[in-house]
């Protein structure tokens, strides 16, 4: 089995984040519960910027992770967050809009910052469809110049 470290790098690869694009941090420790050679993450920090790791490759690797938390993302003087839970995109907010048109909105984001906040999350599932559906129907609208 892969280290938690080394699993971490391999996808940060994947997904193309290139040097200084992502900063991902994972301290690893052993639960005292637990005997022989199984860790457990007990943090996680994750951030980026924009220009370098759009929003779509960091909410990919959140799924991959299968993370629970909150997503931060700030473009100037705004806020954006969307909410994850077991890697999920669940519920967003950009901009007075919510759901759906609020990760719409961020998808176009070029600019900003954003960083991940492991959290658990108790609330219902406002968004029904899996990010890349969604990233999908963003691609369609922008082609059609909506």
């Amino acid at each position: 089995m892969l280290g938690g470290q080394l699993w971490i790098a391999i996808v940060g690869v994947l997904i193309g984040a290139g040097a200084g694009a992502l900063t991902v941090s994972a301290p690893w420790r052993r639960r005292p519960d637990e005997g022989g050679d199984d860790i457990k993450n007990t943090s996680f920090v994750f951030s980026g910027n924009l220009k370098q790791t759009n929003l779509l490759e960091a909410v990919q690797f959140l799924e991959i992770g299968r993370r629970e938390g909150i997503l931060h993302v700030y473009s100037g003087r705004r806020k954006g967050y969307l909410i994850f839970s077991s890697g999920q995109v669940t519920d967003a907010f950009y901009r007075n809009q919510t759901g759906r048109e609020a990760v719409f909105s961020m998808l176009g984001l070029e600019e900003g910052d954003f960083y991940f906040e492991p959290k658990t999350i108790r609330q219902p599932r406002l968004i029904a469809e899996s990010i890349m559906d969604i990233a999908f129907e963003w691609d369609e609208r922008r082609g059609q110049g909506e």
